[in-house]
């Protein structure tokens, strides 16, 4: 019943646009429907996941496993035409810091399509090796050698869905914010409505938690699997303001209820529970968007939440970067003309 109801919302936040306009305000801002952007970047991301339990008392903080992935220097191109857009990410040359901390084999990509009533967004990350942010609260020699506890065999896969639904896509363009498509030439605001879909797979070939922490987590010690289906609705706000035509400040926030089908697996066999958590998304960006080139320093914060009463886990990803883009204007072809033409796009 809930996979249907979120089934419907889907559709529906899909298909309005369709009996609404697609005038917009020209003086709020601008399209580059006809245009080729490429853009390239690098970011500095944070990819975490976080244990803790609930149940004892721990003044040492000993119980806390805070896994870290190393490879948080990425570098990016982005190729956008359109309502279609398409980004690639490896990791770039590691930073001295790394040392002591290991190495986490890395590859992010996404693929997004939409317009200005309504975006969906792809992205595929992929982790293989994490140290732990918390050593020191159990091993003090780390003082002394800088070597994390690092666990090479702990893998994170992350598939997720994201449709946004913009209230005033007549006077305010998201990606203005975010990407070369759009261009926003007078401040405005919006409210958002979101339907997620998610997956995110954590596994090892031994319990996650260290021979300090396993006391700590009762049944769950020698957990070494977690497998998560998630399905959320969020609701927020974005605002951009703009200076001069060019200069821009934007930021959006959204959050809401996640219905999740968890998997735990453990050492010896392994249960499936149904919850009801919290996930959101939180961006921030400024920047300079011109005619024909844009330049835009982001932050983007995007968790989940998978507590029990028992142990709880948040998985979060916050990056922040640069981003340069150049617009070609390349034309429209003959081909992609008619797909302008139909209901379809005009409700994108």
């Amino acid at each position: 019943m809930k996979k249907r109801y979120y089934l419907i919302l889907f559709l529906f936040f899909s298909y309005s646009g369709i009996a609404q306009s697609t005038t917009w305000d020209t003086l709020r801002y601008q399209k580059y429907s006809s245009s080729l952007i490429i853009g390239v970047f690098q970011s500095y991301r944070n990819f975490e996941n976080s244990f803790e339990q609930f149940k004892m008392s721990d003044s040492t903080g000993a119980s806390k496993n805070d896994y870290m992935a190393e490879s948080r220097l990425v570098s990016g191109i982005e190729v956008i035409y359109d309502k279609f857009s398409f980004g690639l990410a490896v990791r770039s040359n590691p930073p001295k810091a790394s040392s002591g901390k290991g190495n986490t084999r890395t590859f992010n990509t996404n693929f997004n399509f939409g317009g200005n009533i309504w975006y969906f967004q792809n992205t595929f990350r992929y982790f293989q090796g994490f140290y732990d942010n918390n050593t020191a609260a159990y091993d003090t020699t780390i003082r002394e050698t800088g070597q994390y506890y690092q666990r090479p065999d702990i893998g994170n896969v992350l598939l997720r869905s994201k449709f946004l639904y913009f209230s005033h896509h007549d006077r305010f363009a998201f990606r203005s914010g975010y990407a070369g498509n759009y261009r926003q030439l007078r401040s405005a605001a919006t409210w958002i409505l979101s339907a997620n879909m998610n997956y995110n797979k954590l596994s090892s070939d031994s319990s996650f938690f260290t021979y300090a922490s396993r006391p700590y987590y009762g049944n769950y010690a020698s957990m070494n699997g977690l497998r998560v289906i998630g399905a959320s609705l969020n609701f927020g706000a974005a605002a951009t303001l703009v200076i001069l035509k060019g200069f821009f400040i934007n930021g959006m926030f959204i959050v809401g209820p996640e219905q999740q089908w968890r998997k735990y697996n453990y050492e010896d066999g392994h249960t499936n529970l149904s919850y009801i958590s919290i996930s959101g998304d939180l961006r921030f960006s400024i920047g300079l968007n011109l005619r024909r080139c844009y330049f835009v320093a982001f932050n983007a914060n995007d968790f989940s939440m998978y507590n029990s009463s028992y142990v709880g886990l948040t998985s979060s990803s916050i990056s922040g970067g640069f981003l340069f883009g150049w617009r070609f204007h390349t034309g429209t072809p003959d081909f992609y003309k008619k797909f302008q033409e139909t209901k379809f796009y005009r409700s994108i």
